[in-house]
């Protein structure tokens, strides 16, 4: 597919706010019903003491036909702002990183960002949703096409499936280059079952597909190709299935084999990279997460197995998500105690929630938090079950509030993006939740009332 290039020159040209006007603490995607200026799903991104916050600009949506997502009608654009000083200034006006356009096709919506920068040398991944297809609606059928020796060949049709885009920026966000990666990617799964759907013995086995959005995770210590190794979660309608790439996400393989399911009840989801260089998944449900966790035998290779998931939902140390089910994000940074002590520090993001079961969605999204947990020792991590108990929680605001995501950034922070002050919103003929896009600059000291401080290597 013919490759596109967007050039922003609001993040080239416009000038940083003058420091002190913004605070530790920011909206800065305001969502404004009376104007129909709405966002939603946040993902930020890092490299030094540069920050990206990208977001779901769901302004051109006229009708929620998908509940404001891919596939209502209306576009969907991405937009990003940027800071060159760890959040304390912010550019001035959000930049259009990927426009929705039109009445069909590819280009009519962009949403549900997936973003990384690489370790090394900055370059930015941004991997989203795309399409006019909704993620409830998207069904991938197969053509079959018989050879005049008796086989068949077969093909996806994926006119009617969620779309997959994939954006690379190489200057700091300024221009963005991309292309539809749709097929690479469905084909991971349903390369070997095309052949018996077709004859009737089956379906293919994923049918409708997104990368979670939020924060791609790359390794500290797997280097298998050109870049350190990264590792993203597809949302599909056989659970929550982790992919690693090695090359910066030019190509996508499946971590453990295309017939590998860590979560098979899993919704959205992230994944982290344990201090040992195993992989810990952490998905979305409803009161709580799913984990689980993936051992490799040959790291190289990729090859390895996953253990059993496990569900994390109590109140009294687990990492509970009342009366809702939402995303957030997994990080493990390192940390030093009050006594001196190295640990690692796992850190879980999720809406705290609120228990009237009559509630509607947008107030049982509530009270987002940032749980934590000490890993002292390897026995802390072994297994997924060691990830059930332990934690205690940080809250982040009290108000409607709903997905987050953040990352360590380069003065010793925690960058914790997230929605806050929900708004349950009428557009067309559904209803929608829109919210506020916040950042906040969190010292590790603040979320663990002074026990920890972040270790920067």
């Amino acid at each position: 597919m013919k490759l596109k290039n967007f050039f922003l020159p609001a993040l080239a040209a416009l000038p940083l706010l003058p420091a002190g006007t913004l605070q530790a603490q920011d909206v800065l995607f305001a969502s404004d019903t009376a104007r129909h200026v709405f966002y939603r799903i946040p993902a930020i991104a890092s490299h030094g003491k540069t920050l990206w916050f990208f977001t779901d600009d769901r302004s051109g949506v006229t009708d929620a036909t998908a509940w404001g997502d891919i596939g209502s009608e209306g576009n969907i654009s991405i937009v990003a702002r940027r800071s060159t000083d760890c959040g304390k200034t912010w550019q001035p006006a959000p930049a259009v990183i990927i426009a929705g356009k039109g009445d069909h096709g590819f280009d009519r919506g962009h949403g549900d960002a997936a973003v990384v920068s690489d370790r090394r040398t900055g370059q930015l991944l941004l991997i989203c949703a795309s399409g006019e297809v909704s993620y409830g609606r998207s069904d991938v059928k197969v053509t079959r096409t018989a050879q005049p020796d008796g086989s068949a060949t077969y093909a996806l049709d994926l006119s009617k499936a969620q779309r997959v885009g994939r954006y690379y920026s190489n200057d700091g966000g300024q221009t963005w280059t991309g292309e539809e990666i749709s097929e690479s990617i469905y084909r991971l799964y349903d390369e070997a079952s095309a052949q018996t759907y077709d004859e009737g013995r089956g379906k293919v086995a994923v049918e409708r597909l997104f990368f979670a959005s939020g924060r791609i995770c790359q390794s500290r210590l797997i280097k298998a190709g050109s870049h350190h190794r990264i590792y993203s979660v597809l949302t599909t309608n056989q659970g929550s299935l982790v992919i690693y790439s090695d090359d910066f996400g030019g190509q996508w393989l499946p971590l453990g084999g295309a017939d590998a399911r860590p979560a098979p009840q899993g919704d959205e989801a992230k994944v982290e990279e344990l201090p040992d260089g195993r992989v810990l998944l952490s998905c979305r449900m409803q009161g709580g997460r799913y984990f689980n966790v993936y051992t490799y035998t040959s790291p190289k290779e990729g090859a390895g197995t996953w253990a059993s998931p496990v569900a994390s939902t109590s109140t009294d140390g687990g990492t509970a998500a009342q009366n809702n089910a939402t995303n957030g994000e997994i990080l493990i940074v390192p940390a030093i105690g009050r006594d001196k002590q190295k640990v690692h520090i796992a850190l879980q993001s999720v809406p705290f929630g609120t228990t009237p079961a009559k509630a509607r969605n947008v107030e049982r999204r509530s009270h987002v938090s940032v749980y934590w947990k000490v890993l002292a020792s390897a026995a802390d991590y072994a297994t997924p079950e060691s990830f059930l108990s332990g934690w205690t929680r940080y809250e982040v605001t009290s108000g409607p509030s709903a997905y987050s995501s953040m990352v360590a950034d380069g003065c010793g922070n925690i960058a914790f993006v997230y929605e806050d002050n929900g708004q349950q919103v009428r557009c067309g003929s559904q209803n929608t939740e829109v919210y506020d896009l916040t950042f906040r600059s969190l010292p590790l000291e603040t979320i663990t009332g002074g026990a920890y401080r972040y270790k920067r290597k």
